[in-house]
């Protein structure tokens, strides 16, 4: 049996431009700073969380836990009710009969409402992990891992689709094979030999085309395996 572990942001919702536009719009009223924007570069796929911290250290301010607290839900909740599910994402994970999981860097909260919003928590159930269930975020493989366990299966007979570079290489620490995914309107040209390079078997733009990707995935894995053993 194979089992599907997903990220959500840029997956399962086109979260990743929304969630951008709302964090400059909160965190420069938070830091009463209009210069926020060239401050938020290379923060795709790190936790929420993280981004506010290292936004004190560059806007040369100090929040409370509680303060921090307080930005990362009002900023969760608004992406969670605001990114449009990407299409084709819950018709095909449905139509896989396959077991998934949803794996996120994302607060639970955050989580789990982007999953319901989109209809797929029928299919998932509880399996929706996030970084807080393991304490190391990705790039660390522990989330996958984590996952994968709940499943009761062994990494190497799932599979993860992934948008970001930060998850690539999570899946790969975990020894979990990874395909790149394209379709949110976030990702930008020349990404795709990024994943790659990250360590992505395949990317893909259209979220029709993974019963294909899947089945050859399967096959390719088959085969090494018959060759290994002879």
């Amino acid at each position: 049996m194979l089992g599907i572990l997903s990220d959500c942001d840029g997956v399962i919702v086109d979260s990743e431009v929304i969630a951008d536009a709302i964090l400059v719009d909160v965190l420069q009223t938070a830091f009463d700073r209009t210069d926020l924007g060239a401050l938020t570069q290379d923060m795709f796929g790190r936790r929420l969380i993280d981004i506010i911290q290292l936004m004190e250290e560059r806007a040369g301010k100090v929040l409370s836990p509680a303060e921090r607290i307080a930005l990362q839900q009002q900023i969760d909740a608004e992406v969670a009710e605001r990114a449009p599910a990407v299409p084709e994402t819950a018709e095909v994970y449905r139509s896989l009969g396959l077991p998934v999981a949803v794996v996120s860097n994302s607060a639970f909260p955050r989580l789990r409402r982007s999953v319901e919003r989109t209809g797929l928590l029928p299919l998932t159930g509880a399996h929706l992990y996030s970084a807080e269930d393991v304490g190391r975020p990705k790039p660390a493989p522990d989330a996958y891992l984590h996952a994968a366990h709940r499943l009761g299966l062994h990494p190497r007979h799932c599979l993860v689709i992934e948008d970001s570079l930060t998850g690539v290489r999570a899946a790969r620490a975990a020894g979990i094979r990874v395909l790149g995914f394209l379709g949110g309107s976030h990702i930008g040209a020349g990404y795709a030999a990024r994943l790659i390079e990250a360590g992505a078997m395949d990317v893909f733009a259209d979220m029709r085309e993974l019963p294909d990707l899947i089945a050859t995935a399967e096959r390719t894995a088959t085969d090494l395996r018959r060759a290994g053993g002879k």
